[in-house]
């Protein structure tokens, strides 16, 4: 009996923490709208292709993270588009643990290479 009135509480509070640390990086962007998620987030580069720059914009409604990234040789920024991201745009959840979902598209290609985008998307607007 001793056991059991200590163990439902450890369970309670253990509960309502894992509950919590879940709860708060989607929470965290209501607040923080200058958050970006690193530019790892994009989908999987193809051999050969390589990050040219980083930047970061803001708008209304929140921030995004832009990359340029040169195409691999013999492929074109077009090509290079249409292999990282066949749809155009995608979207995720990072993990079971941070809970925000990721977004990311293009925004342009050229002859040599093309701009993505990588934001969190809110959940609450």
């Amino acid at each position: 009996m001793p056991r059991t009135r200590m163990l439902v509480p450890l369970v309670v509070v253990v509960g309502t923490l894992a509950m919590l640390g879940l709860a708060l990086p989607p929470l965290f962007l209501l607040v923080d709208e200058i958050a970006v998620p690193p530019a790892s987030a994009l989908p999987a580069l193809p051999d050969g292709a390589r990050v040219l720059g980083q930047q970061l914009g803001c708008g209304s409604g929140g921030c995004w993270q832009e990359v340029t990234v040169a195409a691999p040789e013999g492929m074109s920024g077009d090509e290079l588009a249409e292999q990282v991201l066949p749809e155009g745009r995608t979207s995720a959840f990072r993990s079971i643990v941070d809970l925000r979902r990721v977004s990311s598209g293009v925004i342009d290609a050229d002859a040599e290479s093309a701009r993505f985008f990588v934001q969190y998307d809110r959940w609450i607007d």
